[in-house]
């Protein structure tokens, strides 16, 4: 039985982190937290929902962007988003259990790392993008196993936890008017609890912008609520102009324009991305950081499931993909929410689905490949012209483990870690990878051979795992974490310092990442 909380605020740590400590058998839950996470006597949060913020009622909605906690009955739930761009992490040692909205947090605070010989930590932190039955739930590390959960909430009776679904907030969804009432209550809902003056720091709305059609349906929703600023990324992947900047005035909304390749000049820019999914391709949004501090994000993740005509899974587990997650370890820096509405009514998704493919939608579907009649019906209603937007599929997600890689300070330092730590490869019994920029041009061009004529074969799988150790790519994420932790130079009272690993070592001949699923 929890029935107290007992608060450390840690100055040096990013604003919105916060780390909970909790002894098996002990009534009080020590939280350790940044400045800016909102601490109550029987709450603590950074996060906005559907809901009055003084209830602290984000344990009783699917509507919540951010986490937190709340006690009710001598139980603590922890509380994670209502989407799939955050998550919470656990672990156990001998008679404690440690969780926290930020890996980097909590393996800076236990001295935990990762194997830098390991990988596939990429295949295994994308996982989420098989859905929420079926993500590896394991990370191993030198202190312990840490445990990811998405979406769901976790109860911890006093000794262990146990997985809480969600309440489901979405009513009947019958047709086009019934499923646009819901968004557009719960965002107004959401606006006031964002905006409630007993909030130690008020958020404002943002939205985003581009040619297609996701970020345009949200932020034409989002404009009748308040939101008066939406991002505008220059330039897609491609080259293309997918600034979305035409579409602005429509929506009475100004322009907070970013250049997509911006954070190339910054220096070593990429870690706190990485070290979230190993992956990083939210970067582009590092130049945005100015903009970003006090808002919550309104982006449209999960649009290409949950408006497509033809979703990749109808069924509740948002079987989708990883886009978002790397936003996550600079957002609790930045200060700032990451909500997308795309997954509000997710679970209902067969509805969402008929709705579209329904006989009223026909006249918003537009002929070809690229239809999404709700989107189109929500962005024209509200006024933008039907050949500004949707046209076209562009994106400008920085694709590091295909195409792009590090910028120049980066790599520099990572060709470093890989010489200093090639004995971790040795004592497995492998090579380690070369450490050169040129060596792997080289390999990359004959690993997208080889997946190339993989393909035509059907020996995808077969090649993935050849191929995978390979490249410098897959070594990039024990790097980062090791740069992200830096973020957290502090230590708090009652928690492990760097080096003092609570749970023992890794198992004897298990990598890091390869333990089934909980």
């Amino acid at each position: 039985m929890i029935n107290l909380l007992q608060y450390q605020s840690v100055p040096d740590w990013p604003a919105l982190s916060w780390l909970v400590r909790l002894d098996d058998g002990s009534q009080a839950a020590r939280v350790y937290h940044g400045a800016h996470v909102e601490t109550r006597d029987d709450w603590f949060c950074e996060a906005v929902w559907a809901g009055e913020f003084a209830g602290g009622d984000f344990d009783r909605t699917d509507i919540v962007a951010g986490s937190g906690g709340r006690l009710r009955q001598g139980q603590l739930v922890f509380v994670s988003s209502g989407s799939t761009v955050d998550r919470l992490q656990f672990l156990r040692s001998a008679h404690s259990t440690w969780i926290s909205n930020s890996l980097v947090c909590l393996l800076a605070a236990v001295g935990g790392s990762v194997d830098p010989s390991y990988p596939r930590y990429f295949r295994d932190l994308r996982s989420i993008a098989e859905g929420l039955d079926k993500y590896r739930r394991v990370l191993v590390t030198s202190a312990g196993k840490v445990e990811f959960r998405f979406f769901d909430n976790l109860v911890w009776d006093g000794r262990r936890f146990t997985e809480v679904a969600k309440p489901a907030s979405c009513a009947d969804l019958e047709s086009f008017d019934d499923y646009r009432g819901f968004l557009d209550r719960s965002l107004a809902q959401l606006a006031e609890n964002a905006r409630d003056a007993r909030r130690q720091r008020t958020y404002r709305l943002l939205g985003a912008l581009s040619s297609g059609y996701d970020s345009v349906t949200v932020t034409a929703l989002a404009s009748r609520h308040g939101c008066r600023h939406a991002l505008c990324v220059e330039r897609a992947r491609d080259g293309s102009d997918d600034s979305g900047i035409p579409i602005a005035p429509y929506l009475g909304v100004e322009v907070l324009q970013v250049a997509g390749d911006g954070w190339r000049a910054e220096s070593q820019p990429e870690a706190e991305f990485i070290a979230a999914n190993a992956c990083g391709e939210e970067v582009y949004l590092r130049s945005a950081e100015e903009h970003l501090a006090g808002s919550v994000l309104l982006s449209g993740y999960f649009g290409d499931q949950v408006w497509s005509k033809t979703p990749r899974d109808p069924g509740p587990n948002l079987t989708w993909g990883e886009h978002g997650l790397s936003l996550t370890e600079f957002r609790l820096r930045a200060g700032f929410l990451h909500c997308p509405p795309t997954f509000w009514g997710a679970r209902e998704l067969r509805r969402i689905h008929a709705i579209s493919t329904s006989s009223e939608m026909r006249p918003w579907d537009v002929p070809g490949n690229y239809s999404r009649p709700i989107c189109r019906r929500i962005a024209e209603e509200a006024g933008v012209p039907r050949e500004l937007f949707g046209q076209s599929k562009r994106a400008v997600a920085v694709l590091m483990h295909f195409h792009d890689f590090l910028s120049p300070s980066s790599l520099s330092d990572y060709l470093g870690y890989l010489s200093r730590n090639r004995g971790a490869w040795l004592r497995r019994g492998r090579l380690p990878p070369v450490p050169s920029r040129h060596f792997d041009s080289v390999v990359r061009t004959a690993v997208n051979l080889c997946w190339w004529l993989a393909r035509r074969v059907g020996w995808r799988s077969l090649a993935a795992r050849l191929l995978e150790p390979v490249h410098l790519r897959s070594y990039v994420f024990p790097w980062a974490l090791e740069h992200a932790k830096q973020a957290y130079p502090q230590s708090p009272d009652g928690v492990a310092p760097g080096g003092s690993a609570p749970g023992g070592s890794a198992p004897s001949g298990s990598a890091p990442g390869t333990t089934p699923s909980a």
